[in-house]
């Protein structure tokens, strides 16, 4: 039913397919370099280590993100839509397995990453970009509401899953690296306090009374 409502909307008026058969393809090449330059503008101002740091969170989402997918497609939940029924379909794609939604991942794990990562308001600002960007997977009839809902899911449970393991990994690789690494003696400060042995030469008077005494 939920696929009629949207994908039943395409065919309607050219104006609106036209728009919707650009954001379900080359959209999601410019959310991702959108998604780039807000990693690169937060990396202002930050050390070298802490700015590989997060292309490392980032990078670390979406190769878990993509895994899943490939792992849940293993599973061939179900074909396109088009393979069991008509459809208003809109763009040209081959058959096979469409759960869940690469673009539906991809799209909203970039949007997760900047909000998570960079600040609430550069996640809200390419939320909207992504949800249509999946949203219009199923517009152009080449995928199910399932395949996007469990995309998104898979998009934040990677986001969240990265952002919960990387402080625990950063904190046992310090650990780890100052054992193996202590501290160099030659940094040590040696505040032993070491008294010169002075030779005292007595005068030759100082000698005959000392003589005397004995």
């Amino acid at each position: 039913m939920l696929f009629d409502v949207v994908n039943g909307l395409a065919g309607h008026s050219a104006v609106l397919d036209a728009v919707m058969k650009f954001v379900a393809g080359p959209l999601i090449y410019v959310l991702a370099g959108a998604g780039a330059l807000v990693v690169l503008a937060a990396m202002r101002g930050r050390t070298r280590g802490e700015n590989l740091w997060l292309a490392g969170q980032a990078g670390a989402t979406l190769a878990l993100g993509f895994l899943v997918n490939r792992v849940l497609r293993a599973f061939a939940v179900h074909g396109r839509p088009f393979e069991s029924r008509p459809v208003h379909q809109l763009v040209e794609h081959e058959a096979g397995v469409s759960f869940p939604s690469n673009h539906a991942t991809a799209a909203l794990t970039i949007a997760f990453v900047a909000g998570f990562f960079v600040s609430r308001r550069w996640g809200w600002t390419l939320g909207g970009p992504a949800a249509l960007v999946a949203i219009s997977r199923v517009y152009v009839g080449v995928h199910w509401p399932s395949d996007i809902i469990c995309g998104a899911l898979v998009g934040l449970l990677a986001t969240l899953v990265v952002r919960w393991a990387a402080p625990r990994v950063r904190n046992w690789g310090e650990a780890r690296f100052a054992k193996a690494d202590p501290p160099s003696t030659e940094d040590t400060v040696d505040d032993t306090v070491v008294i010169p042995r002075v030779r005292v030469r007595r005068s030759e008077a100082e000698t005959e009374v000392f003589e005397r005494v004995r």
